[in-house]
């Protein structure tokens, strides 16, 4: 019996192998942003505790010294945000990108996947009529064998 191959296969292939590597780099993409994420957490939480620093030593007395340190302190606690905010803003943008090239790849894919299993449905059709073909003319030959034709 005849095997189904699908005229398409490799350029099928080529598809899903493309969709694969922008889904790994989606997941790169991902995966980078959620480590700015946790470091923003923890600089935060840093920040956080120097500002309870701050107080504390603010509350036992200060020199102008110390308040110029502080002073550096803040600013630099604020630029880290400012900076790793800018970088997750920039990798949002990316991974819509990225996003919408997956769908686009995703939408190619699909459409060969529709076309083999258009032709594979043409296949089966041709050999369910070749089998029938084939048993009618079995069929037809008992038959006359038994007329005596």
């Amino acid at each position: 019996m005849k095997k189904f191959k699908f005229r398409y296969d490799s350029v099928l292939k080529m598809r899903m192998d493309q969709e694969d590597r922008i889904k790994n780099e989606l997941a790169k993409l991902i995966s980078k942003r959620q480590e700015y994420v946790d470091a923003l957490e923890a600089l935060i939480v840093s920040a956080n505790t120097y500002d309870q620093h701050i107080q504390n030593v603010l509350l036992k007395g200060d020199s102008k010294n110390e308040r110029l340190q502080f002073m550096h302190g803040k600013k630099y606690y604020r630029d880290q945000k400012n900076r790793l905010n800018a970088n997750i803003n920039k990798l949002d943008i990316e991974i819509k990108k990225t996003q919408a090239r997956l769908v686009e790849a995703m939408k190619e894919r699909k459409i060969m996947d529709k076309l083999k299993e258009k032709a594979f449905q043409e296949f089966v059709d041709a050999v369910n009529e070749a089998d029938a073909k084939l048993i009618e003319e079995v069929v037809n030959y008992s038959n006359n064998k038994k007329i005596g034709e």
